[in-house]
């Protein structure tokens, strides 16, 4: 398992940058049947946290500056490719972006989780803050972890 940060797209290898838009294209556009712009203007003030087995894409998650999407610091984009699913990756990339805010003295993460992952980020720490909204087509809720730094 191999992580690489980057801290801005134009830090991005053509070939990680291409494989993380084909990942997010797969299985957000094409495997879950939602026609919406993936590509928008966050990933250009975001960090893209990558995730490798062996030499292969296998996760991604990116972090959105405090005041962009939320007013918190948040994380979005959280995928684990369909062939390394079900191998426990989703809760290791999720920690590992926690764990690297952490270490910045980021206090508090929102999320926009999809409904049907509620239990899986309340596993991670997170706090259910919303109600279930709709983001093209797809159920929605917010959520918050607050680190043992605030608490």
């Amino acid at each position: 398992m191999n992580w690489k940060l980057y801290d801005s797209l134009s830090q991005f290898s053509p070939e990680h940058l291409h494989a993380v838009l084909q990942l997010r294209q797969n299985v957000f556009i094409i495997e879950q049947d939602c026609i919406y712009p993936d590509i928008d203007e966050l990933d250009s003030i975001s960090e893209h946290l990558l995730l490798f087995i062996e030499s292969k894409l296998a996760g991604y998650l990116r972090v959105v500056p405090a005041g962009e999407k939320f007013k918190e610091i948040s994380l979005g984009r959280i995928v684990i490719d369909e062939n390394f699913r079900g191998k426990g990756l989703g809760k290791k990339l999720v920690q590992k972006g926690i764990s690297i805010l952490e270490q910045k003295g980021v206090d508090k993460i929102r999320i926009e989780a999809q409904l049907y992952l509620e239990v899986f980020y309340t596993d991670l720490g997170f706090v259910t803050k919303s109600s279930p909204y709709d983001v093209d087509g797809i159920p929605h809720i917010e959520m918050l972890y607050k680190s043992s730094i605030s608490r």
